[in-house]
C-alpha cells in the first residue's frame, strides 16, 4: 500500500513539475526598461522583452478667430523588438513613402534619422552623447517670468487594444504675461497609458494656442519583429553628427 501511495506522489509531482515548466515556456518574457541609452519615440517607451508594432493615428484640429476648422490627420507605424530597439516612421494622408525614418538602436549606441523623399542620407548620433551646441546650457537673460501652475489627477483605468491602461489628466495654467497673454492660459493634457508594456495608447490635448489634437495607438500587436527594420538600408550614406 506504501509503494501504490509512493508511486502516487512521484507521478504527480512529474505532472506538477511539467505543467510549470508548460506555462514558465508560453508566458512572454519580462518587459523591462532599458538602461542602455535609447530614445523614447512617439508614445512608446525604451523597454526590452516586450516586442511590438502598431499603428498611431494623430488629429489635429485647429479653430481660428473667423471660427473656421482646419483639420491635419497623419499616422505613423512603430516597431520595437526584445532587444529595445525602436523604429519609427511618419506618413502623410496620401503618401506611401514615409517622409521620416527614425531609428534607436540601443544594442549598437546609436540613433539614425532618414528623410526618405528628401535624400539618401542617413544621420547618424551617439546614444546618450551630451548636445554638441554651444547655445544649449548657456544662462538665460531675460528677467523671469512666473512659473505656470501644475495640477494632476487620475482618471482610473480601461481596457485599450487589449491592455490596462491608466489615465491621468494634467492642466498647465500659464499666468497672464508669461508669454506676453493677458489673461491666464490653460493646457489640458490626457494621457492612457500602460505601464506593463511601455506604451501610451491615447492622448488627448486641447491648448488654447495650438487647438486640439489626439494622438492614437490602434493594430497593437505584440510580435517580435523583423531586425532588418532596425538597420538602415544599404541604399543610403550614413553620415555622423
Amino acid at each position: 500500500m506504501m509503494n501504490v501511495f509512493v508511486r502516487m506522489t512521484f507521478v504527480c509531482g512529474l505532472l506538477s513539475l511539467a505543467h510549470y515548466t508548460a506555462m514558465a515556456q508560453t508566458q512572454p518574457p519580462a518587459c523591462s526598461l532599458l538602461q542602455k541609452p535609447s530614445l523614447h519615440v512617439l508614445m512608446v517607451g525604451a523597454r526590452t522583452g516586450c516586442p511590438l508594432s502598431a499603428i498611431i493615428q494623430v488629429t489635429t484640429i485647429q479653430t481660428l478667430t473667423d471660427g473656421t476648422h482646419i483639420q491635419k490627420n497623419f499616422k505613423a507605424l512603430v516597431y520595437r523588438d526584445s532587444l529595445g530597439r525602436i523604429r519609427y516612421e511618419t506618413y502623410a494622408p496620401t503618401e506611401t513613402v514615409p517622409n521620416l525614418i527614425e531609428i534607436s538602436d540601443p544594442v549598437e549606441g546609436f540613433a539614425y534619422f532618414v528623410l526618405p523623399q528628401k535624400s539618401a542620407i542617413a544621420y547618424r548620433h551617439k546614444l546618450g552623447q551630451p548636445p554638441t551646441n554651444a547655445k544649449v546650457g548657456a544662462q538665460d537673460q531675460h528677467t523671469p517670468t512666473p512659473d505656470p501652475s501644475i495640477a494632476t489627477e487620475t482618471l482610473g483605468s480601461q481596457q485599450l487594444e487589449g491592455l490596462l491602461a491608466t489615465g491621468t489628466r494634467t492642466t498647465r495654467t500659464t499666468p497672464a504675461g508669461a508669454e506676453g497673454n493677458d489673461r491666464a492660459l490653460t493646457t489640458v493634457r490626457e494621457t492612457w497609458s500602460s505601464s506593463d508594456v511601455g506604451v501610451t495608447l491615447l492622448e488627448k490635448t486641447a491648448d488654447p494656442r495650438n487647438g486640439d489634437s489626439e494622438m492614437r495607438m490602434t493594430n497593437l500587436e505584440q510580435t517580435e519583429q523583423e531586425a532588418t527594420l532596425f538597420q538602415v538600408s544599404a541604399d543610403y550614406t550614413i553620415q555622423d553628427q
